[in-house]
Formats: C-alpha cells, sequence, structure tokens
C-alpha cells in the first residue's frame, strides 16, 4: 500500500489542498494519504512526529500557493523560522531522501532560492505539477497522479533518488541495531574479561565505539528518529551488562548478582556509558548526513 503525505499551509491553500487530497483517496485510498499531521497532541516534539509518519512515506506532495512562504507578525517570512512546521516538512523529507513533487496552485510561481532556507534552496529545481481549482482542475489532477505512480514505481524499485529503497520493518531494524551490537559487545566482554584476562580499559573502549557505531548506523541507514535510538539506547546497556554480569559470574564462580554497592555502580556505569554511547552516535549523525545529502545533491 502506497503512503502519500500532502504539505501545505493552511493560511495559503487549504481549499484546494482538500480538494487534492479527496483525489488522490479516490485512487490510491483513505488509509494511503496523509494531512494534517501538524494535528499533533499538545507536548509532543511535532519535529519527531512528522521525521516517523515521512519515514514511512513514499511521496512527499508539496502544495505551494502565493502565500506558501508565509509572513509573521513582523512581516518576516515564516521559513526563517526554524520552527516553521512547513519548513520541518520539506527539511525532514529531503533528509530522509523522500521523493518530493511540488505542486504549483492557481499559477503561482516557483519561489526563488534566495526566499528560502540553506538547508533546502536546490528544492527550487524540482520539477513542479501545475493545478488549478478551474474546468482543467481533473485533468491537472490526473497529470499529478501520473506523476506520483511513476515515482511510486521507481521508489518500489528501489531507484528513486539514487536508489534509496523504502524502510525496512521494525523487526529487521531490532536484529541490526540492537541483536548484532548485543552479540559484539558479550563476545568481546567474554574475550577481554574471562579468556584473556585484559584490562578492563580495553572494554570501556569496546563499551563506547561499539554503541557508538551503531546509534551512527539507526540513523544514517535505518533512517530511525531519537525516540527510537533511546529506546534501543537503554535495552542495549541494560541487557548488554545484564549479559556481561551473568557471563563473568558463570566463569568465575561467583554470585551473578552485583554483592556490594562499588559492584552495583560499576555495572550501572557500564550501562550508561553503552546508552549514551549510542545516543551520540545517533546524534552526531544527524548533521553529518544533512550536510552530505546537501553536497552530494549540489554536485548532482
Amino acid at each position: 500500500m502506497p503512503k502519500i503525505a500532502l504539505s501545505y499551509r493552511r493560511s495559503d491553500s487549504s481549499a484546494i489542498t482538500g480538494r487534492i487530497c479527496d483525489r488522490l483517496i479516490a485512487r490510491y485510498g483513505k488509509k494511503s494519504v496523509f494531512i494534517d499531521i501538524d494535528n499533533i497532541p499538545a507536548g509532543t516534539d511535532f519535529r519527531e512526529r512528522i521525521q516517523e509518519v515521512w519515514r514511512h512515506t513514499d511521496v512527499v506532495v508539496a502544495v505551494i500557493g502565493a502565500q506558501w512562504l508565509g509572513t509573521d507578525a513582523a512581516g518576516a517570512s515564516r521559513f526563517a523560522q526554524e520552527n516553521d512546521p512547513v519548513r520541518v516538512e520539506i527539511e525532514t523529507a529531503i533528509e530522509l531522501d523522500v521523493p518530493l513533487i511540488p505542486v504549483l496552485i492557481e499559477g503561482t510561481k516557483m519561489p526563488s532560492a534566495a526566499a528560502l532556507p540553506e538547508s533546502f534552496k536546490d528544492f527550487v529545481f524540482l520539477n513542479a505539477a501545475e493545478v488549478s481549482s478551474g474546468r482543467d482542475f481533473h485533468q491537472h489532477l490526473d497529470r499529478l497522479i501520473a506523476e506520483i505512480d511513476d515515482t511510486l514505481a521507481k521508489r518500489a524499485a528501489g531507484t528513486a533518488d539514487g536508489g534509496v529503497a523504502a524502510p525496512v520493518t521494525w523487526p529487521a531494524d531490532l536484529v541490526r541495531y540492537l541483536i548484532v551490537p548485543l552479540v559484539i559487545l558479550l563476545v568481546a566482554h567474554h574475550m577481554i574479561v574471562n579468556a584473556l584476562d585484559l584490562s578492563f580499559e580495553y572494554l570501556r573502549a569496546v563499551t563506547i565505539a561499539v554503541p557508538f557505531g551503531f546509534g551512527f548506523a539507526l540513523f544514517w541507514l535505518g533512517k530511525r528518529g531519537i525516540g527510537a535510538a533511546v529506546a534501543m539506547a537503554v535495552a542495549l546497556g541494560i541487557v548488554a551488562v545484564a549479559g556481561m554480569t551473568v557471563s563473568e559470574g558463570l566463569n568465575s564462580g561467583q554470585p551473578i548478582l552485583p554483592q556490594t554497592r562499588f559492584e552495583w555502580k560499576d555495572n550501572i556505569e557500564y550501562a550508561a556509558t553503552i546508552a549514551l554511547s549510542f545516543i551520540a552516535g545517533h546524534a552526531l549523525a544527524r548533521p553529518l548526513v544533512t550536510a552530505l545529502s546537501r553536497k552530494m545533491r549540489r554536485m548532482g
């Protein structure tokens, strides 16, 4: 089932976006079309919500009218504000390599690159569809739907925008970014502590480097947000330290559970090191991936 999201500014194009949504629902089904995802409960970070929805989206249709740039109370462009929802939607689509189709309504021209944030100035070079609300509306939508179908076909084949395939499922991600690093940590612990009796500094280095690398990969390759990173980081830290404790206890013949305050403190520190290293890797990947994507788009 394809997933299509509509990005628009309510004060700019609410009415015609509703008509476009109706046609897309008629073509792809209600469950395939997302609109108004900014209707988010209070206290929720809308950036994470947009990222979560976009990650499972095949095409983002950006509806652009005469007031798309928007203005605040002082008359400045709303795109100058980092927390502008429409800006976040476009930036997130680019960051996650989700195909974007600009739709110019009622004869609107594509804004100039100078009017857009540095993060998506190349947006102006995307080929745009045109839609008007007059007698040609359905003809224009037929052409737009043909463009969406073509993009979906490329997406399904893993060739849209440089060969980015559809997101993998959660079970696959849990194996790649939780089970695999867990096994590596447990094997490394056994070799360093039980088999070779090396300095614990080697174990400390492993508990930093391994989760850091997999946290980085979770964002770069898995394209998962901070919520998933925190959940996996905590789980990895707790399970890895529990496994290390059991392994060391069985090997030495000592009680498996920590017996002193120092031992509990040591275990908690190792768990925290693993979790924080995983989150740090994920956090560092975001600016690096964004910068690399921009560079590749300019080179392309």
